[in-house]
């Protein structure tokens, strides 16, 4: 795992910044995004069958340095669930590191949008946890949430599937 986090914390090349949950760039190169802020980018897995999910994360800076990593497990109803619990951890962890600028970055467009806006009716079981993801939010001066294809996500992809 350690190996996974070492990876991590060299310079991104295959990612592309999306800005909304609709729109995909046709560039696949890392951007830095703007001076002062932060970035978490979150990514889980979750069985079905047992219900048991596991999680990868990387907080960065925005000239692209490695502030932290983190992984977890727990037992979770849904990937969403699981994906909105982990997000809240990176934004609690961007918080004690003292960070007023974040960006959220995840390739779960279901988590995206319920933040953004309004709540999904498949998605009223994890309203505490969504509820609480934008009260944290708004701790910041700025967030901003963006989606990011799958494939573009591969670090904690990978960081996530091999819990």
């Amino acid at each position: 795992m350690l190996g996974e986090f070492h990876f991590a914390s060299s310079p991104v090349t295959t990612l592309s910044m999306v800005l909304a949950p609709s729109s995909v760039t046709s560039e696949n190169t890392w951007s830095p995004f703007p001076y002062g802020w932060c970035k978490v980018n979150v990514d889980a897995s979750w069985d079905k069958v047992c219900m048991k999910s596991s999680l990868g994360g990387v907080i960065r800076e925005e000239d692209d340095n490695f502030l932290r990593g983190y992984e977890g497990f727990r037992l979770s109803a849904s990937i969403l669930e699981v994906e909105a619990h982990f997000a809240l951890k990176g934004i609690s962890l961007v918080a004690d590191l003292g960070a007023t600028h974040i960006i959220i970055e995840t390739d779960s467009k279901e988590l995206v949008q319920n933040v953004k806006g309004g709540i999904g009716m498949s998605v009223w079981s994890i309203y505490p946890i969504i509820f609480t993801i934008r009260r944290c939010c708004n701790q910041f001066n700025f967030y901003n949430w963006w989606w990011i294809p799958c494939r573009l996500n591969g670090i904690v992809d990978s960081i996530a599937a091999n819990e």
